[in-house]
């Protein structure tokens, strides 16, 4: 899967479409082995600190606890290289996991039928933010925070008075184990990564969040494509909400709390920049491994789920300002 980062606000451009293989390559390997050295180290640090970390079930469970909200933070680092800011992709979940609940608890539809429903609703409600977004122009942190409260009140009344657990053993065959949720996260990644990089619509994202002025006067749909780029982050959000009510086997309006904050994070510690035209799903992956990391770390540690948030936290902030710093003046 390829990072890419845009070259200049002033131009629309990417690595690939200005320099050769050789640099292309080269310049990818910069870009991610600073966020992977830090994974090694935080990972050898936990290794050396705590003995129960060192098994191997241990690094698959980071792995796979890790693929899940990573797939979530794929479309979040679309939506954010274009500029953009999605932060009810928390509430999309937990609106996708009690509709595929429905569907497969209630009405018995088959499996394939309740899947494509659920990536429908995902799609839809991504698509609906960015259209509201272009339409009014409201930030998109308003407009995303207004979805946040809203998208979860539809999730409550939904699954009100609903029994939303004993699925098919076809459907918890999706997000059982640790084979199938990672082969699938990166899968997703693979093809977001592709998109990003192969695609016409793709390119643009780093040319829209670059400079949007400059992306308008070089003939690309500003607001069609930002409506485009919600939509995937809906869309896979929905895809990691089905996964884990596969591997939950039940579906309430709860799950999906906070997991926006999470992916953004994931996204921010992995590069991509908060300001746009600049990042890459590869290094979105890093950035969720360290947190989950983290996390799994400090559980062996005997620290307390707050202090693991308070961690979170500081590291998110100092990522931010990381992020602010190396900003180009414009």
């Amino acid at each position: 899967m390829s990072d890419m980062t845009n070259n200049s606000s002033n131009q629309i451009s990417t690595p690939s479409a200005t320099s050769s293989g050789f640099d292309v390559l080269r310049h990818q390997f910069l870009q991610i082995w600073q966020v992977l050295a830090a994974l090694v180290l935080i990972y050898l640090v936990f290794f050396i600190l705590s003995e129960p970390f060192r098994s191997l079930d241990t690094l698959l469970s980071i792995f796979g606890q890790a693929s899940i909200l990573a797939i979530l933070a794929c479309g979040t680092t679309v939506v954010l290289i274009s500029g953009g800011l999605d932060l009810s992709v928390g509430s999309i979940f937990a609106v996708v996991g009690v509709i595929v609940g429905i569907a497969l608890a209630e009405y018995e539809l088959p499996v394939l039928v309740a899947v494509i429903i659920g990536l429908a609703a995902g799609a839809f409600l991504g698509a609906l933010n960015g259209t509201i977004q272009v339409l009014t122009k409201v930030p998109a942190f308003i407009v995303t925070l207004g979805g946040l409260t809203a998208y979860k009140g539809i999730a409550e009344i939904l699954a009100s008075g609903r029994d939303l657990s004993r699925f098919p053993e076809s459907f918890q065959m999706l997000g059982s184990g640790y084979l199938v949720p990672m082969t699938i996260m990166f899968g997703v990644a693979l093809l977001t990564g592709l998109f990003l990089t192969k695609t016409q619509l793709g390119n643009h994202a780093f040319a829209v969040g670059g400079n949007e002025e400059v992306a308008r006067l070089s003939g690309v749909n500003v607001r069609k494509s930002r409506i485009y780029y919600y939509m995937i982050g809906g869309l896979l959000a929905a895809t990691a909400a089905i996964l884990e009510v596969s591997k939950l086997n039940f579906a309430m309006p709860a799950r999906g709390q906070s997991y926006e904050l999470f992916a953004i994070a994931a996204v921010v510690i992995g590069g991509t920049s908060l300001f746009g035209g600049r990042g890459g799903v590869g290094k979105t992956l890093i950035g969720m491994l360290i947190m989950q990391t983290i996390i799994v770390g400090l559980s062996y540690l005997g620290v307390g789920t707050s202090v693991q948030r308070i961690a979170i936290g500081i590291i998110i902030i100092l990522a931010v300002y990381w992020d602010v710093w190396r900003r180009p003046a414009r």
